[in-house]
Order: structure tokens, then sequence, then C-alpha cells
């Protein structure tokens, strides 16, 4: 057998690469840019404050008092960020500003949001009033900025440029994953992992791109946004953990089912604890943590396993370098959470974009792999059940066919034979003996392939399997032949084709097995070729 070509494999796994070093040399550039943008014009665009005064009122509220600032037109606008907090801001004494819960709702949160309050001329002081909607979250004070409006507005933006971009890089290459898996999969049987990896890749773009600034900025319905952003990372675990077990093939029979049951479990009860007005979804947030938590130690063990088993393969080493990416980014996103901070780990998101660059490329290599495994099984398949010369299934696939036959009842068996083959094949030669059958095979199968599947299970024997005699009309489609076989015969010159037919419909009184079956279908069969009268050669 010839060598398998892998040529197209090199040519695709070098436009990969191609496309991951553009991809990093493109966010790196970006990121350049941005950082030597806002290290320039963060100075004239706003400037940092920090409150005179913070006086803790209760454990869910605070107050800030800002003080000896002056207020001018080019410097009215007071912004800070305020996370899952209602919030009252008042100048001298005068209520200026609110964000409050709405009370018809079931969402007890007023979401993430970027406040920007346009606060009057030589204001002397402000109180800005901070209440957790959630008590049991801890929130980090809130830096305060005075500037420009609509340069601040600007300023965010450009500052959350770089997240914002890794988060639409990953939603495409998701997007594309998906769209390569439903493409590639109808033409052969390729691994899921690039399915999942696609699905899990979509989810974590949008929950980055959802995590920055710039779409906090741009929410019209915060409480919305933010429950969104919950569900995105609700939903993480389960393709993460399906992509692990199919990428690195986990031997496991119920570890992975066990843990991803556990996540659909989780995702219920957070549901139904929201619904019924228990715990909001800011409140069960730690139970998806943990969720992420198990799916990082599936991680983990299926890793370990392999590298125990001795079965080490370059997708496993790029896992384990990956599994250090994923546990850094993965713990510095929570320890930013749970101490109240914004921050966004850009490096962490970049390193990890990066891995799962590379897990896709690495994917789509092993696909195309598969695709040719499956194709060469098919061809080898083909090989063994398919006539070469006529195309029609061979005698071995009739016996597979037969062997797994169990109902017998309303079962119809036509069998045919060629008349003269052998005159042809003496006179002529073989190659006209081939066009006969050949031709032979086209007049059967354009009359009874709708019905079932021709076989050639001999030099010049055919034969046909209808599973119900009811479906079909035999008298009209032995008529159907010999007009077929008078009008090849007319146009003709050197061939004159003769089909002798037989049928038999199984007979549980006189049929023990299809062999008693076919013994039927052969004396019908000789008792036409008889009849049909000889024929002068030419």
């Amino acid at each position: 057998m010839k060598k398998p070509d892998l040529t197209k494999y090199k040519t695709t796994s070098t436009l990969y690469l191609l496309i991951l070093i553009i991809a990093a040399v493109a966010l790196v550039f970006g990121w350049q840019c941005t950082s030597y943008s806002l290290s320039n014009h963060s100075a004239d665009l706003h400037i940092q404050m920090l409150p005179s005064r913070r006086v803790k009122v209760s454990k869910a509220t605070t107050v800030y008092r800002i003080s000896d600032v002056r207020w001018t037109k080019k410097a009215s606008t007071l912004m800070f960020y305020s996370q899952h907090q209602t919030v009252v801001v008042e100048v001298d004494g005068k209520l200026l500003y609110t964000r409050s819960l709405k009370t018809d709702s079931i969402l007890h949160t007023t979401g993430r949001n970027c406040e920007m309050v346009s606060v009057p001329e030589n204001t002397r002081s402000i109180l800005v009033t901070l209440t957790n909607c959630n008590l049991d979250k801890q929130v980090s004070d809130p830096v305060f900025y005075q500037g420009d409006g609509v340069h601040m507005f600007r300023h965010e933006l450009l500052k959350a440029g770089i997240p914002m971009l890794l988060g639409i890089m990953n939603v495409v290459l998701g997007i594309l994953m998906l769209i390569y898996w439903l493409f590639v999969h109808h033409w052969a049987y390729v691994s899921k992992s690039m399915l999942y990896l696609g699905i899990l890749t979509t989810d974590l773009g949008a929950w980055f791109c959802l995590e920055t600034s710039s779409s906090i900025l741009l929410s019209q319905n915060p409480v919305f946004h933010s429950y969104v952003t919950r569900m995105l990372l609700l939903l993480l675990p389960i393709p993460f953990m399906m992509f692990v077990r199919h990428y690195l093939k986990a031997r496991d029979r119920y570890l992975c089912r066990i843990f991803v049951w556990l996540d659909v479990a989780e995702i219920a009860v957070v549901l139904f604890l929201q619904l019924m007005d228990i715990r909001d979804l800011t409140q069960t947030l730690w139970m998806t943590h943990v969720m992420i938590g198990l799916a990082v130690l599936y991680f983990i063990y299926t890793i370990c396993n392999k590298f125990y088993h001795h079965t080490t393969t370059h997708a496993l080493w790029i896992c384990t370098i990956g599994i250090i990416i994923l546990i850094g980014a993965l713990f510095s996103d929570m320890y930013n959470y749970y101490q109240g901070s914004q921050d966004i780990e850009i490096v962490g998101r970049i390193a990890m974009l990066l891995f799962i660059v590379t897990l896709a490329c690495d994917t789509a290599f092993v696909s195309l792999k598969e695709i040719d495994t499956g194709r060469r099984a098919a061809l080898y398949r083909e090989l063994a059940e398919k006539d070469l010369l006529t195309g029609c299934y061979n005698r071995n696939a009739y016996h597979e066919d037969t062997s797994r036959c169990k109902k017998l009842t309303n079962l119809l068996l036509f069998v045919f034979d060629l008349n003269n083959l052998k005159y042809y094949n003496d006179k002529f030669g073989h190659d006209c003996g081939d066009q006969y059958i050949t031709d032979a095979a086209h007049i059967l199968r354009k009359i009874f392939s709708r019905h079932g599947k021709l076989y050639r299970i001999g030099g010049d024997e055919f034969c046909v399997l209808i599973d119900d005699h009811n479906t079909c009309d035999i008298s009209h489609l032995i008529s159907c032949l010999r007009k077929e076989e008078a009008v090849y015969n007319a146009s003709s010159r050197n061939i004159h084709l003769q089909i002798a037919c037989g049928y038999a419909v199984f007979d549980s009184r006189t049929d023990a097995d299809l062999d008693a079956l076919q013994k039927r279908a052969d004396q019908n069969m000789y008792e036409n070729k008889k009849q049909l009268k000889t024929f002068s050669y030419r």
C-alpha cells in the first residue's frame, strides 16, 4: 500500500501556525499602542481623586465624602464604577443622582454600572452612598474620577480595547470551529473535541467581552447584562469537561459523567433558587466557582492518569502547558472577584487565547487525519462489499445482509441470469463480455434499485432482495425489464441482451429458510431461461 500523502496536512499545519503568529503579533502591537496612548493622555483626560472621608454606616452601606475639589466646565463629571450597589449622590446637601433597585423585578441587583454624574460648578462637597444589593458580597472601594465626561467615556473604551478584542477573537474563533465541525463531520467520522472546544471558546469569548468596562459602558440594561454574564460562566464547565474527555481520549467510564451531571444539577438548583426568590445569582456564584474548580481538577486528573499509564502524546504535552495557564488565569479572576476588584488580567487572557488557538489548530489537524482514515476505511469497506466491474453489491455483501435478515415474512427475491455470456466472451473477447455485464447491470439497477439492493453473486448471476413484496408490482417490474431489454437490443449493434428472470415470495409453509427461497427463485428463473427464444448471433 502507498504511504499516505501528508503534504496537505503539512500545508494546513503551516497555515494554522501563520494565523497563530499573526494573532499574537496583532495582540502585542495593539496592547503596546493602547498602553502608550493611555500613558500619554490619561493625565489630560481625568484626575483620580480619593474621598476625603469614608464612613461605614452599616454592613451593606458605605458613605464617601468628596470635598476640596474644584468643579469647572472642563472638569464637571464625576465617574466611578458600582458593582451590584444602589447609588445616591448628594451635592451640598441636595439630591443629585440615584440608582435604585426595580421593585417589579425578580433580579435583586442593579448590575455593574459606570456611573457618570454631571456636577454643578462651584460644588463644595459631594456625598456618595453605596449600598450592596448582596450582603454577603465584599466590594472594594470605588475609585472616583473627575474630568470631562466625553473624554472619560472615550478613555474607558480605549482602556478596555484589548480585553474586548480578546473576547471578540475568542467568539469568532469558536464560531469558526463550530462551522468547521458541522461541515466536516458529514464527510467522515471525526472526534467531537472540535465541537466542544468551539462551544467552550464561544462561551468563554462572550464572557470575556461582557466582563470588560466597554460592554458595561455600552449596555442599555445593566441588570440583564450582569445576568447574561453569570449564565455564560454557569455554562462553562460542561463543554470544558467534555472537550477534555474527547481530546485526551480519557478512559474513565463514570467520572466525567458524574461531574457533568453535578454541573447540570448545580445549574438547576441555582436557577430554582433565583426563580423562587430564595437566593440571587450573585449570591450563588460560589457554587459555579466550585464546579469550575472541579472541572479543572478533572483536567488535572486526566493528565496525571495519562502520565501514570505512560500514554503520553503531543496533545498531553499541549494540555500540560495549558493547565498552568488556565489555573493562573482562573484563580487570578476569582481572586479579583472576591476582592471586589474590576481589574482584568490581560496577560492571562492573551495566554489563554493563544492556548485555545493552539488547541484548535491541533484538533483541526487531527480531524483531517481522521477524515483521511475514514475515507480509507470507507474505500476498503466498499471494496469488500462492491463489485468493481458493475458497482453492484457482491456475494460477500449478499451473505452479510441475508445473515442479518431476521424478518422473512413477505420477503421477495428476484434472481437473474445473463444468457449467452460465454458466447460473447469466446467470440468477441472479454471486453465485449464485460460490456454485456455492465449494460445488463445498468438496466437492472435502473428498474430494481428503488425497491431493494442489487447484488452480483456470480459471473452472470444477479439478484435483488425486497423486504416487502406488497410495496411493488412484480408483473410491472418484469414488464419494464423486457421493455428496457428490447430498447437496448434495438440500438445495440454487437450485443443482444437476454436476461432470464425468476422470483419467489417467502412462504413459511414451503420455505424453511432463505436457501429454500433462493432455490424456488432459481427454478422459476431456469424455466424463464428455457422460454427465451434463441436468437441469431451477430
